[in-house]
């Protein structure tokens, strides 16, 4: 499958972009990241890679070289009055409301005239809370760079999911299993390794403070809710699902005095029922103006869903990234218009 990837990006580069434009000139393009940075991040280390701050302003001024940048309420106004926007636009967003948005992101977005939409958390806004994945890595980057004795890997392993009998390598592996619905684990994994998760919230402050939400929306960018805590929706029930959703957007518009409630989704809407979407979009009562999930521009039930594609892994080029999920967006449409497969019964079992 990674062979089948390297090959796809290296030969996609040779496709004319412009041919690839033409062939949908008012299709939306969507890139999103998480963050930027030169520097190291310890608690998404061992989670995803990222881009440089070189390798960001690049891709920025070849976005701005080939496509045209809108807004959040404008893409919002063109799915509700049903007409598209400009030619070859584009909308880049940002999830989790990390403190490089401030430090790097919104500086350089704001400088080059690009409006972009960050989607945030609530649960870590204002650094309330660490996002337990985030402490699996600091867990992971402790147990790499400190010596622990088998007694304590022990009796990390005993908490932990299989129950992995000592080994660093092992329990670092049943630290990736932990889930949402577990997330306690890590805290416990934490005591026991001698880690303190408020110490590093207040010292780093990995997350955006409100002050700094308002000037994003003073300086024209677009806000929306990315739940609460960053659950898997797969491992939620529907209630779940709608209360993570309803009370991140809510909560951010009523403290922001947002004119809009925009979501997206975190890690990924895949399993989401077709009962979800009924819900949040029904016609006398919507509760949402707007979706967002990430799989590479589908097209899915209802036009208020619209898919991002991931623009931040260092080895893809932004020209392999944008020719690519143009090319896949022309082959998946012609061979499969919407996305019907939403089961509009079953809904996701609590794990």
């Amino acid at each position: 499958m990674q062979f089948a990837k390297r090959a796809f990006y290296q030969s996609i580069q040779l496709a004319p972009l412009s041919l690839l434009k033409q062939l949908d000139p008012n299709r939306l393009l969507l890139p999103y990241h998480h963050l930027v940075s030169d520097a190291p991040v310890p608690h998404i280390k061992h989670l995803y890679p990222f881009k440089g701050i070189a390798a960001f302003e690049q891709d920025l001024d070849y976005l701005l070289q080939h496509f045209t940048p809108v807004t959040l309420p404008e893409v919002i106004r063109s799915v509700q009055e049903q007409r598209p926007l400009s030619p070859y636009s584009f909308l880049l967003s940002f999830d989790d409301g990390l403190r490089q948005v401030k430090d790097f992101i919104a500086p350089m977005l704001y400088r080059k005239g690009i409006p972009g939409a960050f989607f945030l958390n609530t649960g870590f806004l204002d650094n309330k809370l660490l996002f337990y994945k985030f402490k699996i890595s600091l867990l992971i980057e402790a147990l790499q760079q400190t010596t622990y004795s088998h007694a304590v890997l022990t009796a990390v392993g005993a908490i932990l999911p299989g129950q992995p009998a000592g080994g660093r390598d092992a329990v670092i592996a049943a630290l990736r299993r932990i889930t949402w619905h577990n997330r306690h684990l890590a805290d416990e994994a934490g005591a026991l390794l001698e880690i303190t998760f408020d110490d590093y919230l207040s010292k780093e402050k990995p997350f955006l403070e409100s002050a700094e939400v308002q000037q994003l929306i003073d300086q024209g960018f677009g806000i929306g809710g990315h739940s609460i805590d960053h659950p898997y929706y797969t491992q939620l029930t529907l209630e779940e699902q709608l209360h993570q959703t309803c009370t991140s957007v809510n909560d951010l518009a009523v403290q922001f005095q947002l004119p809009y409630k925009a979501f997206a989704f975190p890690h990924s809407d895949a399993g989401v029922s077709r009962s979800f979407f009924d819900t949040v979009f029904d016609p006398a009562m919507p509760l949402l103006d707007i979706v967002f999930g990430t799989a590479n521009h589908r097209r899915d039930i209802h036009p208020a869903i619209l898919h991002r594609f991931n623009c931040e892994r260092p080895h893809i080029s932004i020209q392999q990234a944008v020719k690519g999920v143009l090319l896949y967006d022309v082959v998946k449409r012609r061979l499969l218009p919407a996305d019907i497969s939403r089961n509009p019964v079953a809904e996701p079992d609590k794990k």
